[in-house]
């Protein structure tokens, strides 16, 4: 009986010395793997675009997209991200109806982040946008840039400042290095948080484009496309290509105003202008979105109008929906989405459009309506 009872003592001495992490396991060291994350969406959309003077067309499309980020270490982060549309650097979509092919999927992230000291991130690879927008006027919002940036961000009281660069690859010529096309820029802003309900953004950026100006137009499509810029003919042989007409050397402004009225609401705007150009130089928006779909049965509406003149930007990497792509147009976009379920999100856009602009001889409508369903997980 003694030997029974100092057995289960010793027993329970023992279990609470192991309970008191006095001989419990070390718990293993965390590694990458431990904050790897893997997210992607896939999207439904029905599209109708009626323009004067062709054919109405009616079109479904799907985009899918699939990545994984990871923090490498306390200071380094890599994300890799496929995706449909890879024929294409400002469009993720993939029309159907082709006799059901397969899809072709593209790399279209692939970037190290970098923080070498709090507030600085340093950026390498195929990247997301590394610039502040408040609207696609100048950047596609499906534009994914490759090279190098810097980003770096710091708080001041109630004021948060920003500034961003970029050292990216446009074009590279292996026969004529001296040749190759690259995008240097700059951008300053700074957030102003005048309350809980009520902030600021205001800034402004510089984009210059290096050996543009007589290069080949970036014309994806193969079809000798200008995308609305100027351009002159470049006749080699039975060949005539077209080139670049001029520089692009794009001044830009930018602000958003953001307030909470019971819901969120923002105005926004931009305005940017090429040195280069000595006319149609000049591209500017306006706009609104009220409420934010998030939660279930949230919902948001948006307004805006641009302009946007032949040369006021690079017409290969603006926004593709507005009259159709690239530059020399102008018109209305209204939108609205609705969170129907969790992660799933339903949205309609219509564009009423006019192009081109530069000659009025020549200008028609172009309207285009979409309708969207997106899964994310």
């Amino acid at each position: 009986m003694k030997k029974t009872m100092m057995g289960m003592v010793m027993v329970a001495g023992l279990a609470s010395w192991t309970a008191s992490g006095q001989q419990a396991a070390p718990a293993p060291a965390k590694t990458w793997a431990d904050s790897l994350t893997v997210k992607g969406d896939v999207r439904y959309r029905y599209e109708q675009i009626t323009e004067d003077g062709k054919d109405d067309r009616q079109r479904d499309r799907v985009r899918a997209r699939l990545g994984a980020s990871a923090k490498i270490n306390d200071k380094v982060k890599a994300e890799v991200q496929l995706s449909t549309g890879d024929d294409d650097p400002i469009s993720e979509n993939k029309t159907i109806g082709d006799g059901f092919l397969k899809k072709d999927m593209g790399l279209n992230l692939a970037y190290i982040d970098w923080v070498p000291q709090e507030g600085l991130t340093l950026t390498g690879g195929k990247m997301k946008n590394p610039f502040l927008c408040v609207s696609d006027l100048v950047w596609d919002s499906d534009l994914t840039p490759e090279g190098a940036a810097a980003k770096w961000e710091r708080q001041v009281g109630p004021m948060t400042l920003y500034a961003n660069g970029g050292y990216l690859w446009v074009q590279e010529r292996a026969t004529a290095p001296e040749e190759d096309t690259k995008l240097y820029a700059g951008q300053a802003a700074a957030k102003f948080q005048f309350s809980d309900e009520v902030s600021l953004l205001v800034g402004g950026s510089y984009y210059t484009y290096d050996n543009i100006e007589g290069m080949g137009v970036l014309d994806w499509e193969g079809k000798n496309k200008t995308y609305g810029n100027s351009s002159k003919d470049k006749v080699s042989g039975t060949t005539t290509n077209k080139i670049y007409g001029m520089g692009y050397d794009q001044v830009e402004a930018f602000t958003k105003l953001t307030a909470w009225v019971g819901t969120p609401v923002e105005f926004y705007g931009n305005y940017v202008v090429n040195q280069e150009a000595d006319a149609n130089d000049t591209g500017w928006l306006a706009g609104v979105t009220v409420g934010k779909a998030k939660n279930v049965g949230t919902m948001e509406f948006g307004y805006n109008y641009r302009e946007l003149e032949k040369d006021a930007v690079l017409g290969a990497f603006t926004d593709s929906d507005s009259w159709g792509g690239g530059t020399d147009g102008r018109g209305h976009k209204v939108f609205g989405r609705y969170q129907i379920a969790k992660n799933v999100r339903l949205g309609a856009t219509y564009f009423m459009n006019e192009k081109p602009i530069a000659d009025s001889s020549k200008t028609h409508d172009y309207d285009r309506l979409q309708l969207d369903v997106v899964a994310s997980f």
